[in-house]
C-alpha cells in the first residue's frame, strides 16, 4: 500500500505546471485570508476586553466606590459632627449638600457607563467563539442587579431627605430627636454601603466571566494562527518545490534541444560562408545597376520638378509676346508698353533661372540664409502670375498691415507661394464661381510669421484633403500636374525653414458687398522669424 504522502506527490507530480503555479497562488492566498482572520479576532478580543473591563465594568465601579466613600466620609462624618456638636451648622449644611450633588453626579454616571450599548463581538468572532467554545456562555442576573439598583435608590431618597432634615433641625436647635434622626440615617448609611458593595461584587463577577471567556478565545486563536502559519508554510515549500523541480527538467530539455540546434546552425553557417561569398559578388553587380537607375530616376523626377515650376512662367512670357503682336498689329506698340512688358518677361526668366539653381541646390548643404522682407516675396510669386490670372478673370489681393521680416530663403518661399497660387488658378479655372478671387494675408506673432492663401473655388473634397501633402498625389491630369508641387513646398517649409504648413475648407466673405459667406480653401504658412538651423540645412 502507497502511504498518503506518496500518493500526494504522484498526483502533484502528474499535475500542470500551470495547475500546480495556480495551486500554490490558491494556498498562499486562502492562507493569507485565514491568518488575517484569526488575526481580526484576536484584535477584537482585545479590543474588546478593553471596553468591556474598563470602559462598561471599570469606570461604572469606580462610580459606586465614590458613592460609597462619600457617604462614609463626607455624610455619616458630618453628621457624626453634627451629633456631637463638632461643626458649625453652616459648615456641615454646605458640605451635606455638596456630598448630595455630587452623589447625584457620580449616580448618574454609573447608569449612563452601565447602560452604554458598545456592541458585542463581530459576528465572525462569535461564531469563531461558538466553534470553538461551544456551550460557554455568560450569565448576567440582571434580576438581582436590577434590585439591587431599585433598593439603592430608594435609600439615596431616603438618605438625602433625612440628611436635609437633620440640617434644618440642626438650625433651628432641635437637639434630642435629632440625635435618634442621625442614628436612623447611620444605619441607612450602612445598608446603601452594602448595597452599593454587592452590585460592585456582582458586576466584579460578570467582568471576570468576560475576561476568561476572551482570554480563551484570544488563545486559541493565537494557538490556530500558528498552527496555520506553519502548515500554509510547509505546503508552499512542498509545491514550490514541485515546480522547481519542474523547471530543472524543462531547463535539462531546453538544454539538450538547444544543443542539438547548435551544432546544426554550426553545420549551416559553414555552408552559409560560401552561399554568402557568392551572394556578395552577385549583390555588388546589382548595386551597380541600381545606382545607375537612381541616377536616372533622380534625374527624371529633377526634370518634372523644372517643368511643373516652368509651366506658369512659360505661358506668361507666351502671352507677353502674343501682347507684343497684338499691339504691333494695331499700331499701339509704344516705349511705355515694351518697357512694362520686357520688365515683365525679364522678372519670369530671372525666376526660371533662380527655378533651375533653386533645384540644382535643393539638397546642397550650403544653402545661405538671410533676412528678406516678406511683403517682396508675396509680390515675386503675384507678379509672376498676373497674366494667367488676368488672363482666367480672377481677382488676387495682398494684405499685409505691417512690415515682416524673416531670416531664411526668399525664393524658395516665392515658389511655394507661386505653386499655391497656381494650383488655386487652376481650381478656380475649373469652378463655376462667379467672381474668381485669391486672397493673400500676413501677419506676425512674437515668433513667427503666418501667411494666408484663401480661394473661393469651392474648398477641397473632405476625401482627399488630408493627402494633398503626400508625393505624387494629384487630382489634375497627368499632363497638367505631377502631385509633387505641395509635397516639395511642404519639404521647404517643414525641412528647410523650420515651418509648419497645413490646409482646411473654411467659409470667408472674401469681399462680398452682400457679406455673404463662400466656401474657400485656406492654406497657411506659419514660418519662425529667427530659424534655427537644422541637419538639411548643415
Amino acid at each position: 500500500m502507497k502511504s498518503l504522502y506518496t500518493k500526494a506527490n504522484e498526483y502533484l507530480e502528474a499535475l500542470e505546471f500551470s495547475k500546480k503555479t495556480k495551486m500554490l497562488i490558491g494556498i498562499i492566498a486562502l492562507g493569507m485570508a485565514a491568518i488575517g482572520f484569526f488575526m481580526l479576532v484576536s484584535i477584537f478580543a482585545i479590543k474588546y476586553d478593553y471596553e468591556t473591563l474598563f470602559q462598561k465594568r471599570t469606570l461604572s465601579q469606580v462610580s459606586l466606590e465614590d458613592i460609597k466613600d462619600i457617604y462614609s466620609v463626607n455624610i455619616h462624618d458630618t453628621l457624626n459632627d453634627i451629633k456631637h456638636h463638632a461643626i458649625k451648622t453652616e459648615d456641615a449644611a454646605e458640605v451635606i449638600e455638596s456630598a448630595i450633588e455630587i452623589i447625584q453626579t457620580q449616580w448618574k454616571s454609573y447608569l449612563d457607563s452601565s447602560q452604554q450599548d458598545i456592541g458585542g463581538l463581530p459576528w465572525l468572532a462569535n461564531a469563531w467563539l461558538g466553534l470553538f467554545l461551544p456551550g460557554y456562555t455568560i450569565e448576567h442576573d440582571n434580576y438581582y442587579q436590577d434590585s439591587l439598583l431599585s433598593k439603592v435608590k430608594k435609600k439615596m431618597q431616603k438618605i438625602d431627605a433625612k440628611s436635609l432634615a437633620i440640617i434644618h433641625a440642626a438650625q433651628t436647635k432641635v437637639d434630642q430627636p435629632l440625635a435618634d434622626t442621625i442614628e436612623s440615617l447611620f444605619l441607612d448609611i450602612n445598608a446603601i454601603n452594602i448595597y452599593l458593595s454587592s452590585l460592585i461584587k456582582s458586576h466584579l463577577k460578570e467582568a471576570i466571566a468576560e475576561k476568561q471567556r476572551n482570554d480563551r478565545m484570544f488563545n486559541t486563536s493565537i494557538i490556530m494562527l500558528f498552527l496555520l502559519i506553519g502548515f500554509t508554510f510547509l505546503l508552499s515549500i512542498f509545491i514550490a518545490l514541485l515546480i522547481m523541480n519542474h523547471f530543472k527538467r524543462l531547463n535539462d530539455s531546453l538544454e539538450s534541444k538547444v544543443a542539438l540546434k547548435t551544432k546544426e546552425l554550426r553545420t549551416l553557417n559553414t555552408s552559409l560562408e560560401k552561399r554568402i561569398a557568392r551572394e556578395v559578388e552577385s549583390s555588388r553587380k546589382k548595386d551597380q545597376v541600381m545606382f545607375q537607375q537612381a541616377k536616372l530616376a533622380s534625374l527624371g523626377e529633377m526634370l518634372q520638378n523644372i517643368a511643373h515650376q516652368w509651366r506658369q512662367p512659360l505661358g506668361a512670357l507666351m502671352m507677353i509676346i502674343q501682347g507684343f503682336e497684338s499691339k504691333f498689329i494695331a499700331g499701339k506698340l509704344d516705349g511705355a508698353f515694351i518697357e512694362s512688358r520686357v520688365n515683365d518677361a525679364m522678372l519670369l526668366a530671372q525666376n526660371m533661372s533662380d527655378t533651375l539653381e533653386d533645384f540644382r541646390t535643393f539638397f546642397h548643404p550650403h544653402k545661405i540664409h538671410r533676412q528678406f522682407d516678406l511683403e517682396s516675396a508675396i509680390q515675386k510669386a503675384v507678379d509672376l502670375t498676373k497674366y494667367q490670372l488676368a488672363k482666367e478673370k480672377i481677382s488676387i489681393t495682398v494684405e499685409q498691415t505691417e512690415k515682416i521680416s524673416i531670416y531664411g530663403y526668399e525664393n524658395e518661399l516665392t515658389h511655394i507661394l507661386l505653386n499655391i497660387i497656381n494650383n488655386a488658378k487652376d481650381a478656380l479655372t475649373q469652378s463655376n464661381t462667379a467672381d474668381k478671387s485669391i486672397r493673400i494675408y500676413s501677419k506676425k506673432t512674437h515668433t513667427h510669421a503666418i501667411i494666408s492663401i484663401i480661394d473661393n473655388a469651392g474648398g477641397i473634397k473632405d476625401a482627399i484633403i488630408g493627402k494633398i501633402f503626400e508625393p505624387y498625389f494629384t487630382t489634375k491630369h497627368k499632363s497638367v500636374g505631377t502631385g509633387i508641387g505641395l509635397y516639395m513646398s511642404k519639404q521647404i517649409v517643414e525641412k528647410h525653414m523650420g515651418g509648419k504648413i497645413s490646409c482646411k475648407n473654411i467659409q470667408h466673405k472674401m469681399g462680398n458687398r452682400d457679406g455673404t459667406l463662400a466656401q474657400c480653401v485656406m492654406f497657411t504658412i506659419e514660418i519662425p522669424k529667427v530659424h534655427k538651423r537644422t541637419d538639411t540645412d548643415a
